[in-house]
């Protein structure tokens, strides 16, 4: 376990167990979008003991509650995790279902027309659209 994993996980509330710290040091360190499924793949043989679906569900539900990491929802019933907590957007590749991060500063505002009882506290943009290649 890394110190920054480790401190970043204390910062937050969360105790460092070995499965937390690899979780977490795995998102960390891509920016792929990965589901629960694709973290378990990825972080499964990383152990020297065996590691539960379970598990890896229940850290991510933890580090989402920390506010370690975020859920990403591009497709309906499809969660996806991101490290960059930071305010930004995602453009969702439609062929191939590649995630990427877009900054907040280069979508252009939103107008929004909502009733007036309604107080906006932030939004998230999700574009789709196709990676030219």
């Amino acid at each position: 376990m890394t110190s920054h994993i480790e401190e970043l996980l204390t910062t937050h509330g969360v105790k460092p167990t070995a499965q937390r710290a690899v979780i977490a040091e795995y998102l960390v360190g891509t920016d792929c979008h990965p589901t629960a499924d694709e973290v378990f793949q990825a972080v499964s043989t990383k152990l020297p003991v065996s590691l539960s679906r379970a598990t890896v569900y229940n850290t991510l539900n933890a580090l989402v509650e920390a506010g370690v990491i975020k859920e990403v929802v591009t497709d309906p019933g499809r969660v996806r995790y991101d490290a960059n907590v930071s305010d930004h957007h995602h453009f969702v590749d439609v062929k191939t279902g590649q995630v990427y991060d877009v900054d907040a500063h280069k979508v252009s505002a939103l107008k929004l027309d909502l009733a007036p009882e309604f107080s906006v506290n932030s939004y998230h943009v999700t574009i789709f659209g196709e990676v030219k290649k």
